[in-house]
C-alpha cells in the first residue's frame, strides 16, 4: 500500500486530500496516516496541512523497491525487489532463496553490508548509504562450464550503465572488475547451484562504491563520486544497471555470447597491456591478446606460446 501512496504524492503538483487519496485506494483515512507514518520513517519527507492534505517534499537517498520501480521498464529484473537496512551478505540471501524457487530476476538491493563477498574469498568494504550492493537471481537454461558468459555479461551491463549515468570513462579489468583511471570502482561476483549438466539457477552480485570517500575505501580503489567530483543518484544507477542487465541477458539468449564478447572487448582495459596472472597453478607474465570463446584470458608470454586462463588474480603491470 505504501508504494500505491507514494506514487500517488509522487504525481501530483500539489496536495492532496486524505479524502481523495482513501476514495482512491480503498482505505480509511486511518490507514493512510498509519501508511504515511511509516513512509516518513523510511526518510520520505510528507507534510500534511489541515484542510489541504498530503504532500510530499523530498524522497530518500534509499534503495527502496518503490523507488528503484517507479519508471522501471524492464520486463522481469527488477520486478520484485527487496531491501534490508543491513545485511550479512546479498549473496547469501538471494542463493537461499533461489533454493526456494524465487522468481527469475528477483533482486536484493541492501544499504550495509557487514561480510560483503567479493571474488577470490575477499570481502568487499560495504560501507551504510555509500554505494550499491545488490544480488540478481537469474535461471539460465545453461551448462555449469558456460555460467562464465554471465560475469562477462554483466560487466558489459555494469560498465555501460556506469557509463551513461555518471558520463565516466570506466572500463572492464579482465575478467569482470571495473575501473576509472586504474582504480576499482566495481566489482562482480557469481555463484551457482548446479546438476552435472544443468544449472538450477545463478546469483549475480555486485558492489559499486558509489557515494563512498576516500577514508572508506581500500587501496587502490576509488568511487563515483570521487571520480566525477559529485554526488551521484544511487537509485537512477541501479535502475540503469536492471535495465542494461535484462537488455544484455535476453540478447544473449537470443544471439550467444559473440555479441557479449564483442562488447566486452570495447571496455576493456586488459587487453594489450602486459600483465601478471596469478592462481592456483602459478604465475604467468606477458602480453593479454585476446579473449577466448568462453571469455577466457589469452596471453603470449615471452617465449612467445599462448596460455589461457579462465580466473585468477590479474596485474597490469604496463
Amino acid at each position: 500500500m505504501q508504494e500505491y501512496i507514494i506514487n500517488f504524492l509522487r504525481k501530483s503538483d500539489g496536495y492532496l486530500s486524505g479524502e481523495d487519496i482513501s476514495r482512491t485506494l480503498k482505505i480509511s483515512r486511518a490507514a493512510i496516516w498509519k501508511n504515511i507514518q511509516e513512509l516518513r520513517a523510511d526518510g520520505y519527507d510528507i507534510i500534511a496541512v489541515p484542510h489541504l492534505g498530503y504532500k510530499l517534499v523530498s524522497r530518500p537517498d534509499k534503495l527502496l523497491p518503490q523507488e528503484i520501480q517507479f519508471g522501471l521498464d524492464t520486463k522481469y529484473v527488477g520486478q520484485k525487489i527487496l531491501h534490508e537496512e543491513s545485511v550479512n551478505s546479498t549473496m547469501d540471501i538471494v542463493f537461499r532463496l533461489g533454493m526456494e524457487n524465487e522468481r527469475e530476476g528477483t533482486v536484493l538491493c541492501a544499504e550495509g553490508q557487514t561480510k560483503g563477498k567479493e571474488r577470490l574469498g575477499r570481502q568487499w568494504t560495504s560501507p551504510k548509504n555509500k554505494g550499491i550492493y545488490m544480488s540478481i537471481l537469474l535461471r539460465p537454461q545453461l551448462t555449469p562450464t558456460a555460467v562464465s558468459h554471465l560475469t562477462l555479461l554483466t560487466a558489459v551491463a555494469l560498465c555501460e550503465a556506469v557509463r551513461q549515468v555518471t558520463a565516466l570513462d570506466a572500463k572492464i579489468k579482465w575478467p569482470n572488475d571495473l575501473m576509472i583511471d586504474n582504480k576499482k570502482i566495481a566489482g562482480i561476483l557469481t555463484e551457482l547451484s548446479a546438476e552435472m549438466d544443468r544449472v538450477r539457477f545463478v546469483v549475480i552480485g555486485m558492489g559499486v562504491n558509489v557515494n563512498t570517500p576516500a577514508s572508506l575505501l581500500p587501496p587502490g580503489a576509488s568511487s563515483l563520486k570521487i571520480e566525477g567530483q559529485k554526488h551521484f543518484c544511487r537509485i537512477t544507477l541501479v535502475q540503469e544497471i536492471l535495465r542494461k542487465l535484462e537488455h544484455w541477458y535476453e540478447r544473449y539468449k537470443k544471439e550467444g555470447f559473440a555479441p557479449v564478447i564483442k562488447q566486452w572487448k570495447t571496455y576493456a582495459s586488459t587487453l594489450g597491456t602486459r600483465v601478471r596472472i596469478s592462481d592456483q597453478q602459478g604465475d604467468i607474465e606477458g602480453e593479454a591478446i585476446d579473449l577466448d570463446e568462453n571469455g577466457g584470458l589469452i596471453i603470449r608470454n615471452d617465449t612467445g606460446r599462448t596460455i589461457k586462463r579462465m580466473s585468477g588474480d590479474v596485474f597490469q603491470i604496463r
